[in-house]
């Protein structure tokens, strides 16, 4: 019995110190980047964001807590095989669930934003990927925390933030040096850039 609080304070403990530290990292990057792309860079991912967030539900809700009780389960009735086929039928259900969803997004989300709101197609579009493999994900996380253990569900959490203030930031900078092309000589000047088009890629940067 004191061997399973402690297990469970650790797994408590870990996750609690992912969350903080993804969290941190997730207010470092944010402002700035709230800056560069300004308020109608974030009113387009906002909307991309509650289409996207609807997707994200339908696809991969609950999954990581019904894999991880449902392979527990069988672990404590040693039934280790049908734990294994419980964990590769919810892989096929995921990435099947999860393609669609993100297809839908991807070819689809013209038809489901509305239409006054056409200009978060590409944002919509840059998020869309990350619903399979949330979905995926939601699977794995779920498999290890059936085995009582939470540390490759925080490491993925810092990981995922990590790699989104990695690419957040450059690519909303690099956004912003396109704004200045120079005239070449003996050309035909560049045609004005939209002020919709910087937006739309520093939108992107928000994933």
């Amino acid at each position: 019995m004191s061997k399973k609080k402690n297990t469970l304070l650790r797994n408590t403990s870990i996750l609690m110190a992912a969350t903080i530290i993804s969290r941190v990292i997730g207010l470092l990057y944010r402002s700035p980047l709230g800056e560069t792309i300004g308020n109608e860079g974030l009113g387009y991912y906002s909307t991309a964001s509650n289409l996207y967030t609807i997707l994200l539900l339908i696809s991969s809700y609950s999954i990581p807590m019904a894999v991880s009780k449902i392979v527990s389960e069988r672990l404590a009735l040693k039934e280790y095989r049908n734990a294994h086929r419980v964990f590769h039928g919810a892989l096929i259900y995921a990435v099947i669930v999860g393609g669609i969803a993100a297809l839908v997004a991807f070819f689809g989300g013209k038809f489901l934003l509305p239409y006054n709101q056409q200009n978060a197609l590409l944002a919509l579009r840059v998020l869309a990927p990350t619903i399979f493999f949330s979905a995926v994900l939601g699977v794995l996380r779920g498999y290890f925390q059936a085995h009582s253990t939470m540390m490759p569900t925080s490491i993925s959490q810092i990981i995922e933030q990590v790699f989104n203030a990695v690419l957040a930031l450059p690519g909303s900078s690099s956004s912003s040096s396109r704004q200045t092309i120079p005239n070449m000589p003996n050309s035909v000047p560049p045609a004005e850039p939209s002020e919709q088009e910087p937006v739309f890629w520093q939108a992107s940067a928000l994933c």
